[in-house]
């Protein structure tokens, strides 16, 4: 099969990061998989791995792109349970998306959600040990002031 040569995207051609319109996608973390088999009678082997993605409220699904500021989707359940606010990047031709910055819900109301070290003072967005002290860093989930 032949690929229409004006929907290919080529190296070089491609958007600068500056250029990708920024958005919010409200929803939850889903097992692509295992929601393809719910909407669509798709069948899965029992032991299927689960790939990540993204259902909005409005039933649409994407694929998270895993990087280091999104790893936390993809290792920390506590996260994937919440309703969430994604920032960040469709990009063009795809519907893989690029997570810059995230938000909880909860109560209707919306949260900070990051990681934070109670010895270094430090707030991120990746799980995993202090990037300062090593030390273990603890989910936190902040109602605005």
């Amino acid at each position: 099969m032949a690929a229409d040569k004006s929907e290919i995207v080529k190296p070089g051609k491609a958007k600068s990061k500056t250029e990708l319109q920024e958005v919010d996608l409200r929803g939850k973390i889903v097992c692509l998989p295992e929601a393809m088999h719910a909407v669509y009678g798709i069948d899965l082997p029992t032991n299927h791995g689960h790939i990540w993605g993204f259902k909005t409220k409005d039933g649409t699904f994407y694929t998270l792109l895993r990087t280091k500021l999104s790893e936390t989707l993809f290792v920390d359940e506590q996260v994937r349970k919440k309703e969430l606010i994604l920032k960040g990047h469709v990009l063009p031709k795809t519907q893989i998306f690029e997570m810059t910055d995230m938000k909880s819900v909860r109560n209707g109301v919306v949260c900070d959600l990051y990681y934070y070290c109670d010895i270094c003072a430090i707030k991120t967005l990746s799980p995993g040990p202090c990037m300062c002290c090593q030390g273990p860093v603890k989910l936190v989930e902040k109602r605005p002031e």
